[in-house]
């Protein structure tokens, strides 16, 4: 990292005191108060005088809260000049050198989902990514805010990956919700073009429940800020869901339909969507898809609960719906490279998943044997049950995952799952993959296998 140039007249001289970094100017008397937790991190700052000077980048927030993991419309980035630091906050957080995927060696874009979760990515970007990157002199980033739902998706096929393509090194800072990883996920494994470098993906969440990013650890700005420093690119564990060739997004809040592939005519033709977090039928699929209107929207992460609470107990008094389907898993077998397929004993269902995270929202424990990244599949699933049970089932999952220990809830790593639904009404036949939801045709099929390539890599900081 070329030298930081200190435009900040006067240096502060600070000392620690507890879990605070006090820092005042003698001839101003100026003062300020930084917490620990919210330094982001140190800089050299230029050598042209005699002696070291740092620059100290920390968040600072207006909404009167010292807790490093919330996130406010208020937060900012400040940069404050110092001659001295104490040894300790210097050996965690003095950065000489920027890590490969910051440096000049890497195209950077910076993508800002405008859409996603409470519309905070803007201010994100403008009160703490940009002076973020400008403080790292890096003034050459490829900027892109989002226009519509296909942005990101086009984004992907004019420009990152034919960069991958050609072997250039590029970095994709995205301020979004999983849409926007899944949506350049789906791009880059549906493309026919072979990938020379895989991208490096760093996340700053801004969706609702931020599935990957909470499962990695990144649960507010100052952690995707220090992992963009810190962290290292790991691959991107992908499953890929083929479907029966009518199947179709529901979109438009449910009121249009469009094709997988862009000739459905095709009878034969291998119908993919590629994931990474979570492939679903019944109760979740189903809630995800009824809380996608602006009814239910506007309640947040709330709107899942909600959606849950009429799916369980509907208010036209009819019975708690049951999912009719043939089940099919793919498992290791022992000692042998191929696969044994073993059909659940049950034709009834509830509850069905497959995830290659941990967490579903910040506090949904989905699958607690997940580390993050490790590219195991896990099948959740239980039958039908009373709708308190199944309330006090889903709810253990905010209990760091206490519902994988019950009974009636069969929890395991899979190879892959097969669903051959047995079901005429359409609203059940609905699945998501990783939030978007198809419609299957009746007397169609899903079918889920982790996927072998490596075509993408997220920056995390993870042992």
């Amino acid at each position: 990292m070329g030298a930081f140039t200190d435009t900040v007249p006067g240096a502060f001289i600070c000392k620690l005191l507890g879990d605070y970094l006090q820092c005042n100017k003698e001839q101003s008397q100026e003062e300020t108060s930084i917490a620990i937790n919210d330094i982001v991190c140190i800089l050299p700052s230029s050598m042209e005088r005699q002696e070291t000077t740092y620059s100290v980048l920390y968040l600072e927030r207006h909404g009167g809260s010292s807790d490093a993991n919330t996130v406010d419309d208020r937060v900012r980035l400040v940069r404050i000049s110092t001659g001295s630091l104490p040894s300790t906050l210097l050996s965690q957080y003095l950065y000489k050198e920027l890590p490969r995927h910051l440096s000049s060696l890497s195209r950077i874009h910076v993508v800002i989902s405008t859409g996603s979760g409470a519309g905070k990515a803007k201010s994100l970007y403008q009160d703490v990514l940009q002076p973020f990157l400008s403080y790292l002199g890096l003034t050459t980033c490829e900027v892109h805010e989002t226009q519509s739902s296909q942005t990101i998706t086009e984004l992907a096929h004019s420009k990152f990956i034919p960069c991958a393509q050609t072997g250039i090194d590029q970095t994709i800072i995205l301020l979004s919700g999983d849409g926007g990883l899944v949506d350049i996920v789906d791009a880059f494994y549906n493309s026919s073009e072979s990938m020379i470098v895989p991208p490096c993906i760093g996340l700053m969440p801004t969706g609702t429940g931020n599935a990957m990013a909470n499962s990695i650890g990144l649960h507010c700005p100052i952690m995707g800020l220090m992992t963009l420093l810190r962290g290292k690119p790991r691959r991107i564990p992908v499953f890929a869901a083929s479907f029966s060739p009518r199947s179709q997004y529901i979109t438009e809040e449910g009121r249009g339909r469009a094709p997988i592939c862009s000739d459905q005519t095709v009878e034969t033709e291998d119908h993919k969507v590629y994931g990474a977090v979570v492939a679903s039928w019944g109760i979740h699929a189903a809630l995800v898809a009824d809380s996608d209107t602006l009814a239910y929207r506007k309640f947040g992460v709330d709107r899942f609960k909600l959606a849950a609470k009429e799916l369980l107990c509907p208010s036209d008094g009819s019975p708690t719906h049951s999912y009719h389907a043939i089940i099919t898993l793919a498992k290791k077998s022992k000692g042998a490279d191929n696969q044994q397929m073993e059909a659940m004993d049950q034709n009834e269902h509830m509850y069905v998943l497959a995830t290659l995270v941990s967490r579903l929202e910040k506090g949904f424990v989905i699958s607690p044997d997940t580390s993050p990244l490790d590219g195991c599949l896990r099948f959740v699933h239980f039958g039908p049950t009373p709708p308190d049970v199944a309330m006090q089932l889903m709810s253990k999952a905010y209990q760091g995952g206490l519902h994988v220990h019950e009974k009636a809830v069969t929890y395991k790593e899979i190879e892959g799952f097969r669903i051959d639904f047995r079901e005429e009404d359409e609203r059940w036949r609905r699945v998501c993959i990783d939030g978007k939801i198809i419609a299957v045709e009746r007397g169609g099929w899903m079918e889920v296998r982790r996927e072998p390539r490596c075509l993408l890599n997220l920056i995390a900081d993870f042992p």
